[in-house]
């Protein structure tokens, strides 16, 4: 398949997948929007009823305590690993180290569970702090989609083509010096070998010699399309 099809190719793909990062990436930020606004209002009803005896009741020094925590989420949302946040682990207040749920009449469900012990204490920080952030991880998905659409525009759609129908027509891996080598000196590989990171369907192998290929799910595109 000869050079200009795959490139013509590349180009219609490129603009349709940067259009849908454009779209997720806008919708991801009116939804983080949407989380950080109720986030706020979160903070402001905590705020307003447990710390109103102490800074008093004026709607003003609570709502500027909530604008103040929501750039600190952000903040500790970049510090803290999303794995740290998901385990968990807690003491129950029987002998046995396995956590029982029950149903009491007249109470409803309970567990054996201890409330009071340190890692429970710590655990159910930890699941209040996961829900906090969940405005800002919308928030910086978004920035990171709308910012890959911007990078697909960008896109040298002649040279990356170019390393397509390259390795198209070998049908395997190819290290970076034999890709550099196929397409001569013009070729300016240390430029374009990053932008094919963007592109679905290019996989960079690192076992010697490092390269590309392609995956059989955009060969099979490349058929039907090109």
């Amino acid at each position: 398949m000869d050079q200009k099809r795959i490139s013509d190719w590349l180009g219609n793909k490129l603009k349709r997948d940067s259009a849908w990062y454009w779209l997720g990436g806008w919708g991801s930020f009116l939804a983080g929007s949407a989380i950080l606004v109720a986030t706020w209002g979160l903070i402001y009803v905590v705020s307003f009823f447990a710390l109103g005896p102490w800074f008093g009741y004026r709607h003003w020094v609570h709502s500027v305590l909530g604008m103040v925590m929501i750039p600190a989420l952000f903040w500790g949302n970049g510090r803290t690993s999303r794995e740290y946040l998901s385990e968990y682990s807690v003491t129950t207040g029987t002998a046995s180290n396995e956590v029982v749920n029950f149903y009491l009449p007249g109470v409803g469900l309970a567990s054996n569970v201890n409330p009071l012990a340190p890692n429970t204490i710590h655990s159910g920080v930890k699941i209040i702090t996961d829900f906090l952030y969940s405005g800002p991880r919308v928030m910086m998905s978004a920035f990171r989609t709308v910012a890959k659409a911007g990078r697909l525009r960008k896109i040298d759609v002649g040279n990356c083509g170019a390393v397509i129908t390259v390795l198209f027509a070998a049908g395997r891996k190819l290290g970076f010096q034999e890709i550099t080598d196929a397409l001569g000196e013009g070729f300016d590989a240390a430029r374009v070998f990053p932008q094919m990171a963007d592109i679905g369907g290019i996989l960079f192998l690192k076992a010697e010699p490092a390269g590309l290929t392609l995956t059989q799910e955009l060969r099979d595109a490349i058929r039907a399309e090109a």
